[in-house]
Formats: structure tokens, C-alpha cells, sequence
């Protein structure tokens, strides 16, 4: 469970940062710099010090193009349009049934218990509680349906994506780790998996930026919250915290390096994969005192009750597992 927090935590300091790098850039290159830092620091890792791609590495290159490249640049693309703490609710809830539904068919005798899952409903309920005030002064209502719609759709595109990729990975542990048991050969290495996931992931941001920079040629996606194509070496007035770079690798810090790591250290020590998920889904929780830091939001009220539920979820969780 320790490995699920940890991610949650990571997970929930991601969205602050990439917000910062969506705003100068763009959400397609902001996913390019994310996944290339990412793949560059996990790969090198994992041919200098670990086995290299090994036992169902096309299984995980599968998850990860399905959860990096279609889920997470959904994500990043719904933002715009339903604002952070709607985006991620959605996107957190959903990937959590999902996965609980998919662990029936892919992971045997991971199951959870109906008290389980109604602690995993109590940590979802608490971030939504939490999150509340936020969907509220977002005035969706007032933005445009079609626009609202597209985010949406985005959202629960995203969320199918997570779920999947979440439950596909785990499943592909369970078989490494099944057959180093039956023929003595490695056991599932975490960074190795997280780096052959990313790659899965690069391939599909790559195909989107070709795609959209040389075949539409359009501007969607590439331009900042003014409207503005700006390089992505460059900076307004030569401050590091205006330079896309600087919070593109903040973003992958916190995001594939990270907390994909810590997540698929909890894939590995926790049966479930909608466990981690729900457990994972406190994230834009913890995004809300960085983003005070970072940005002067003050939480509201709704957030700190929100917070005790989800804590308290968690704490029983842990109990009962």
C-alpha cells in the first residue's frame, strides 16, 4: 500500500506542474517532453543496470501506450475544457471500476472483499466531496455544451484507458512472476517495467505530434493559454519558472518517472489493480495544497472534510488488506 501512496502523491503534484507546461505549450508538446525525459532517465536504467526488456515487455509496451499515450494526453486535452479537479474525478473514478472489472478476468484470485470495495467507494466518495467546491466555481453551466461535452468524452476516454492499462500491466507481472517461478527466470523489475510502458507511451505522443504538426497542420494543441505559438526553449523575460522546459521536466519528475514507478512498485505488492487505483484516486486531493503554494488558491472547507473521509478510507483500507 506504501507504493500506491506514494504514487497518489506524486500523481497529485503532477497536474500543478503540467498545468504550468500546458499553459506555455500546449498539451501535445507537453506530453513529447514529458515521455522523452522520462524514457531517456528509465532507459538508461534499465539497460545499464537492469535485464532490458524482458519476459512480457510487448505486454507492457501495450499497456503503456494505451495509459500514456491514449489515456494521458486525453487527459492533458480535457483540462482546457472542464478544469482540473472535474478532469481528474472523472478520470480517477472510472479507471477504479474499470479495473476492479477487468481483475476478475485478467488477475487470478485478486478479488477484493465487499468490505473492500466499499472502503476503496469511501476514499472515492471523499475526493469528491473534496474536490466539489472546485467543480462548482468552474461554472461549467456556462461553458459552451459542445465544449463541455468534448471534455467529458475526453475524461472518460482517459479514465478506459488508465483502467485498462492499470489491469494490463498487473497482469503482466502476474505472468513473469508465474513463470520465474515454474522455470527459475526473472522476476518482474520495476523501473525495467515502468521503462518498457513508457516506450509504449512515446511512440503514441510522437505519432499525435507528427500527425497533428505535419498532416492537419493545425494550431490546436500546440498553442498557450494566450492563444500564442511559443517555442518551447524559449522564456518571458529569461525567468526559469516561465521556461516550458523547466515545468515539462517538473512534469516528468513527478509524472513517468516517479510516480509510474511507485505505481508499478504497487501493481507488484498489492493484488488488486483497483486497489492501487482507488488508493491512487486521492491524488487531486494532494494537488490542492500545492496548488495553493504554487498558485495562492486557499483550499475551501469542503476540501478538508473531503481530505478526513478519504483518509479515513484509506486508513481502514489498509486494515482490512
Amino acid at each position: 500500500m506504501i507504493g500506491a501512496l506514494f504514487t497518489a502523491f506524486f500523481f497529485g503534484v503532477t497536474p500543478v506542474v503540467a498545468g504550468r507546461a500546458v499553459a506555455l505549450i500546449g498539451f501535445v508538446r507537453t506530453n513529447v517532453i514529458r515521455l522523452s525525459f522520462a524514457v531517456v532517465a528509465l532507459g538508461t536504467w534499465a539497460i545499464a543496470f537492469g535485464p532490458g526488456l524482458q519476459g512480457q515487455w510487448q505486454l507492457f509496451v501495450v499497456a503503456g501506450s494505451i495509459g500514456f499515450g491514449i489515456g494521458g494526453l486525453s487527459l492533458l486535452a480535457s483540462l482546457s475544457r472542464l478544469g482540473a479537479p472535474l478532469a481528474s474525478l472523472i478520470e480517477e473514478t472510472i479507471a477504479a471500476a474499470v479495473a476492479v472489472v477487468l481483475a476478475v478476468f485478467w488477475v487470478p484470485k485478486a478479488n477484493l472483499t465487499t468490505l473492500q470495495l466499499e472502503l476503496c467507494g469511501v476514499i472515492l466518495v471523499g475526493v469528491a466531496i473534496g474536490l466539489f467546491p472546485y467543480i462548482r466555481a468552474a461554472k461549467i453551466s456556462a461553458l459552451p455544451r459542445k465544449s463541455v461535452a468534448l471534455g467529458v468524452g475526453l475524461a472518460l476516454l482517459a479514465a478506459v484507458a488508465q483502467g485498462i492499462s492499470v489491469a494490463a500491466t498487473k497482469r503482466g507481472q502476474v505472468l513473469m512472476t508465474q513463470a520465474a517461478k515454474a522455470h527459475n527466470g526473472n522476476m518482474p523489475d520495476t523501473i525495467t517495467v515502468s521503462f518498457e510502458r513508457l516506450i509504449g507511451g512515446i511512440l503514441v505522443a510522437l505519432v499525435v505530434y507528427l500527425v497533428a504538426r505535419f498532416v492537419w497542420r493545425r494550431t490546436w494543441g500546440f498553442t498557450a493559454a494566450d492563444g500564442t505559438c511559443k517555442p518551447v526553449l524559449g522564456s518571458d523575460g529569461g525567468k526559469l519558472t516561465t521556461r516550458p522546459l523547466f515545468w515539462g521536466g517538473l512534469n516528468s519528475l513527478f509524472g513517468p518517472i516517479l510516480g509510474v514507478t511507485c505505481l508499478v512498485w504497487a501493481l507488484q505488492t498489492l493484488n488488486n489493480p483497483g486497489e492501487v487505483q482507488a488508493i491512487q484516486a486521492v491524488a487531486p486531493l494532494i494537488a490542492v495544497p500545492f496548488a495553493f503554494w504554487l498558485q495562492g488558491h486557499k483550499p475551501p472547507r469542503l476540501w478538508y472534510v473531503g481530505a478526513v473521509v478519504a483518509i479515513a478510507g484509506l486508513a481502514l483500507l489498509y486494515l482490512n488488506s
